[in-house]
This record gives C-alpha cells, sequence and structure tokens, in this order.
C-alpha cells in the first residue's frame, strides 16, 4: 500500500543533482502542464523558509525523473519503516513548517495534502513541492499510487479547516499500525470507521493511543471547537498542543505492517472480521437492495437498458465504410476542430488517443470564453491559410494540423507526417521569441506518427494504435492580432 517515486543521485550534464522519479522513460508527459514560469517550491528548516526550484526533466536509469540541486531527501511515508522511532517528532515538525506556508501555496481544494508533495530532508527540515509538481506526479503515476499517495487520505465528512490536523492524525495511525486509517475499501464503507490502534497490540502509551483513535472520530463540533474558522494551516496549531506532551516509544522496522498481516492477529481480527460483513452488508444494500424491494421494476428497466445499450453498442460510427486513409484524416479532421468524441469515433477499446488530454483543455477553454464572452478563440491552422493567413482576434489561438502526409508501410500501419500549429511550445528548452505589441506567437512542430489501422471484429475499420514516433521544432510565426469593437467575435475577420 505504502508507495512513493524513487528517489536517487545522478550526474547530468557533467553535474551532480538529486532526481525523483515519475514513470517510465516512454511516458507521455502533459504539455499543458509543462507552460510557463516554474512555480517554486519550499525548503522549511529551523522555522525559516526557503525557495526551492527544480531544474529540469531528463531520462536517468531508464526512467523519466525530475532533477534538481543535490539534497538528501526521504519520502514522509518512511514515518511507518526506517523512521518509525522518531514519527511523532517529525510529523510535529511537519505541522511547525506547513503553519509557515500561504493556504494559497498549499491548494487544499481537495481537502489533503497529497504525500508527493512532502518531502523529508535527512537532516532536518522538509521540502514541499509546489501543486504544479504535484500535478504532473499524479498525471504520471498509476490509479493505485494515486490512491496510496493522495486519495486514501480523504476523510469524509470533515470540517474544512480541520482537515490538515486529521491527516497529520492520520499520519501517526500510518507510522504506527502500517497502513493509512481509511486505505482499505471496507472501512471506507464502514462509515470511515478505522481499525482502532488499541486493537493492534503496539507498545505505546495509552495516552498516545487514545489520542489517534478518538481524533479520527472526533464530531464535527468537537472539530469546530479546535480549528474553529482559521486557515487550515494555522488550525495546525490544535494538533501542537494536542501532542506536545505525547509520548512515542516505537521501533524502526524494515518493512510496514499490512492490512492482512494485522486481520491475522487475535486482536484486530473480530474487529476487522465484523468490519467486513458490515461492509459487504452496506455493499449488498446500495448494489442490490432495491432487486430485493422491487424485482419486477428492475426487470422491466433492465430489459429496456439492455435493448439500449446494444443497440447503441450495435450502431456504427460515422467512418463505418471508409477506407484506411480515410479514417487517419477524420481522426486529424477531429483534432482540428476540438472534438474529441469524432477523433475517437473509429479508435478500438485498447487504442490510446496521445492528444486526448490537450484537446480536451483547449476545447474547455474555447467552450467557457464563447459561453461567456461569446469568443470562438480557437482557429483551424487550415482556414487561416486558405483565408491568406490574416491578422487574428487578440486573445485568441490558431490549434492543429496541416499538411497531412499518410504513407503506408505494411498492410495495415501507416506512417503520418504532419504539421503541427500549436499556441504554446513544447519543449523546455525552446527559445521564446519576444513577443510585440498587438502579437501572438505561433509554435510550429513536425511530427511523425505511427497509425494501425485493422479490421474490427463488428464489421469497420478500426484504429488500434497511435504511436508518436518523433516531433521536430520547425520554428514560430508571430500572427499580427486585432481588437474587435463588435460584441460578438469570431477568431478572424470577416
Amino acid at each position: 500500500m505504502i508507495g512513493s517515486n524513487e528517489i536517487f543521485n545522478a550526474t547530468i550534464d557533467e553535474k551532480p543533482y538529486t532526481c525523483i522519479s515519475i514513470g517510465p522513460r516512454e511516458i507521455d508527459l502533459p504539455s499543458y502542464l509543462m507552460q510557463g514560469e516554474k512555480p517554486c517550491g519550499y525548503i522549511i528548516k529551523n522555522q525559516k523558509l526557503e525557495k526551492w526550484f527544480w531544474k529540469g526533466l531528463s531520462i536517468v536509469h531508464d526512467k523519466r525523473c525530475l532533477y534538481f540541486e543535490p539534497i538528501a531527501l526521504y519520502p514522509i511515508t518512511d514515518i511507518a519503516t526506517n523512521k518509525r522511532s522518531n514519527a511523532l517528532g517529525l510529523v510535529r515538525e511537519l505541522a511547525q513548517a506547513l503553519m509557515l506556508l500561504p493556504s494559497k501555496f498549499l491548494n487544499l481544494t481537495s481537502g489533503i495534502l497529497p504525500l508527493w508533495r512532502i518531502w523529508g530532508i535527512e537532516d532536518g527540515g522538509f521540502l514541499i513541492l509546489p501543486q504544479s509538481l504535484a500535478d504532473l506526479l499524479s498525471s504520471c503515476a498509476d490509479e493505485e499510487t494515486r490512491f496510496a499517495q493522495s486519495s486514501c487520505y480523504v476523510h469524509h465528512g470533515i470540517h474544512a479547516p480541520f482537515s490538515l490536523c486529521d491527516q497529520l492524525v492520520q499520519l501517526l495511525y500510518l507510522s504506527a499500525v502500517g497502513f493509512p486509517p481509511f486505505a482499505d475499501k471496507r472501512t471506507r464503507e464502514d462509515s470511515f470507521r478505522a481499525l482502532p490502534v488499541s486493537l493492534c497490540d503496539l507498545e505505546l502509551p495509552k495516552k498516545t493511543i487514545e489520542f489517534i483513535d478518538d481524533s479520527l472520530k472526533l464530531s464535527l463540533t468537537k472539530q469546530r471547537d479546535g480549528s474553529g474558522n482559521k486557515e487550515s494551516q494555522i488550525a495546525l496549531s490544535w494538533f501542537l498542543t494536542q501532542t506536545e506532551s505525547l509520548q512515542w516509544t516505537l521501533k524502526n522496522k524494515q518493512t510496514s505492517t499490512t492490512h492482512a498481516e494485522r486481520k491475522a492477529q487475535q486482536q484486530s481480527a473480530s474487529f476487522l472480521a465484523n468490519q467486513e460483513k458490515r461492509a459487504n452488508r452496506k455493499i449488498f444494500w446500495r448494489n442490490k437492495g432495491w432487486i430485493v424491494i422491487s424485482v419486477t421494476a428492475l426487470v422491466i428497466a433492465l430489459a429496456w437498458f439492455t435493448t439500449s445499450r446494444i443497440k447503441i453498442a450495435l450502431t456504427p460510427p460515422y467512418t463505418a465504410g471508409m477506407t484506411h486513409i480515410e479514417v487517419i484524416e477524420e481522426f486529424f479532421a477531429g483534432q482540428n476542430s476540438l472534438d474529441l468524441q469524432k477523433m475517437e469515433a473509429s479508435l478500438s477499446k485498447k487504442a490510446k488517443n496521445p492528444a486526448s488530454m490537450e484537446v480536451t483543455n483547449l476545447f474547455v477553454t474555447r467552450q467557457t470564453r464563447q459561453a461567456y464572452e461569446g469568443i470562438d478563440t480557437q482557429i483551424d491552422p487550415n482556414e487561416w491559410i486558405a483565408q491568406g493567413k490574416p491578422p487574428i482576434l487578440a486573445g485568441t489561438f490558431i490549434y492543429g494540423v496541416t499538411d497531412v502526409k499518410i504513407k503506408q508501410i505494411e498492410e495495415n500501419t501507416y506512417e503520418v507526417t504532419s504539421t503541427l500549429y500549436t499556441p504554446y511550445t513544447y519543449f523546455e528548452d525552446e527559445e521564446k521569441p519576444m513577443l510585440e505589441e498587438n502579437t501572438a506567437a505561433i509554435y510550429l512542430y513536425e511530427q511523425v506518427q505511427s497509425f494501425s489501422v485493422e479490421m474490427g471484429k463488428r464489421g469497420w475499420l478500426e484504429i488500434t494504435s497511435i504511436n508518436n514516433l518523433g516531433i521536430k521544432e520547425l520554428g514560430h510565426l508571430m500572427v499580427p492580432t486585432y481588437i474587435a469593437v463588435d460584441t460578438k467575435l469570431s477568431g478572424m475577420p470577416q
């Protein structure tokens, strides 16, 4: 359950750096997260804040990594293993560090601070990563890692200002018991009733055990009494006051205790067995209870639903009957119109759209401004070129592909070369032009992709895979812009 990104030292460009792994080398990084100025993180040591910046991204040991000036770090989850004996002191030190940070930097919109933002420093203090790096780590992680680092610490029904206090109590629970209190699905189904620390046969003082157990089931009234309406990090003063006199007597371990191992222990077994029964009953009644109550209505509804779904499943996409090349061309037509449904109409279930996240974000931007300002902000480069490359409305952007060339490599494999127009750079070290007044920068790239198009089981051609073979900078265009007077605006002059 406990997992974190690997930390190691490496030499990059003949200089020593510390690296945090993001994922395998072939992972696609979301380009929209890599744009603009790098926001700073913070090193907090001896009650002093120091801004911290990462250097860049590189591939080291066949892994894509984030690298920065050397610093000896450890993941906060080490408090369950080789930092376990000092867990209380470290979590209290973390509380003091978080109190120094502004709420805007912490960004507690989800109610918790994801663990991959929190890194301990071996000689004391903490490094807190900016939210943008947390988003990058999250977007590249699998569901299991994302849950272990973030979602499993979300405790429903918590008074918002008390959320960080609750999370730090959960970290003490993690250190003592071996896993987060609400990580197991059955615990979450059982109204977030965690296995009590008192049933885990631990060599901890009774007062410390009672603090953890009582805090995790604290009523909303007591949460409000403890934190009031303070900012969540300021409310950590409650946590520091409550833990000031506690003692911590646990020893370090090589590995943390698992939920299965706790279930095998006599003291914990009875509670966990009863919890599983309660959770299963709740799941049953939530999923199937109304079948027992109203089986006739279910049969009618199920018959209607099944018929509808089968009809939809058997309905061919609009690309049915097209040739291999036409299917590929329609994929790019969808990208040029920011129409994700059109792009993926002929994709097989296993195929992944490499431009999905980018198109989705640009679509949301376009639709939001169109709804609030009446502006269609996206311009298809093919239309722009056909109209003689006129000036564009200030605040709009050119995005899409042109010059699509499709070459058959094998029976069902095609190499596609195209020119991509985008309002932002794709490479971190790419030189950005100096923007003049009433101009917008548009970046051009030559991209080479491999498409596999095969006949599907249902009788029409499907794109079974799309792979990016390479992307090359072609420079940029400085496009003149104008400010429209009319309230109904479009991207180009009529």
